[in-house]
């Protein structure tokens, strides 16, 4: 199964807590998929009849940039560790990268045909560690892997807007909604398998407390994940699919959920 080409961002939610008050999303950002809301892009496969052959390639290209919110907007985060793991493995990278001035980075890593089930870890000093899941293993490349940077006074910011209530030694997952184009999708909620603590959705651009359900930009976001959980989404007519991602304590997990 192919995978949506872009991750989750949410630097404008925190564009919108930390300077203008307005907008709100990833801006991949992802959303782990979000601009004004997620960005996510186009799935690769998008052209491809459903039951066209998938061929993986002998080697896997994941790139994208770094950024984080600050008052005077978003800004590039230059020497930022990223590193590729095997779902299983968090041990051994099968891939690693240092973002260059203007926040971007590429990792190739070995797929020798096979589907990878992989994610990406962002790490600096002054930093929230991230983790960033694709919606599915990846059967080609993964461009726009962007990673959104928090810093602990945002992330701390983010709870207190949504009153999430997040505990020490627990995760959080931010989440884009989406249809099979990339599209946000309004009107879904989220959960997960174990169950989660709060989950808090954006409304009018912001993280809301009240809001039960996505906004226009698809945006949710889960507080005192227990660990290992398999997040999925819920609206009427739709069917979306279902994967596992680690919310590790006290870090910062994205990803995105589409049919």
């Amino acid at each position: 199964m192919r995978t949506s080409s872009s991750a989750i961002a949410f630097v404008l939610i925190l564009a919108a807590c930390g300077s203008s008050g307005t907008g709100a999303g990833p801006d991949a950002a992802s959303g782990p998929d979000a601009a004004s809301g997620p960005d996510a892009a186009t799935p690769i496969d998008a052209a491809m009849p459903i039951d066209a052959p998938v061929v993986v390639p002998t080697t896997i290209t994941i790139s994208g940039k770094a950024t984080t919110q600050e008052l005077s907007g978003t800004s590039p985060v230059a020497g930022l560790a990223v590193a590729a793991f095997r779902v299983g493995d968090d041990a051994t990278p099968l891939a690693t990268a240092t973002t260059d001035a203007q926040g971007n980075y590429s990792l190739s890593v070995t797929a020798n045909g096979a589907s990878l089930d992989a994610y990406l870890r962002g790490t600096k000093a002054g930093f929230v560690d991230l983790y960033l899941y694709p919606r599915a293993p990846l059967d080609g490349d993964f461009p726009a892997a962007n990673l959104d940077m928090l810093t602990m006074a945002n992330l701390g910011f983010l709870n207190t807007l949504a009153g999430g209530g997040q505990q020490a030694g627990k995760g959080l997952i931010g989440l884009t909604v989406t249809d099979a184009a990339g599209a946000p999708i309004a009107g879904a909620t989220v959960s997960s398998t174990p169950a989660s603590g709060n989950a808090r959705y954006n409304s009018g651009g912001l993280p809301s407390s009240t809001a039960t359900a996505t906004d226009a930009d698809g945006v949710a976001f889960l507080f005192n994940v227990p660990g290992a959980v398999t997040v999925t989404a819920t609206k009427a007519g739709m069917t979306f699919h279902a994967h596992l991602v680690t919310a590790r304590a006290d870090k910062f997990t994205t990803t995105t959920v589409a049919p």
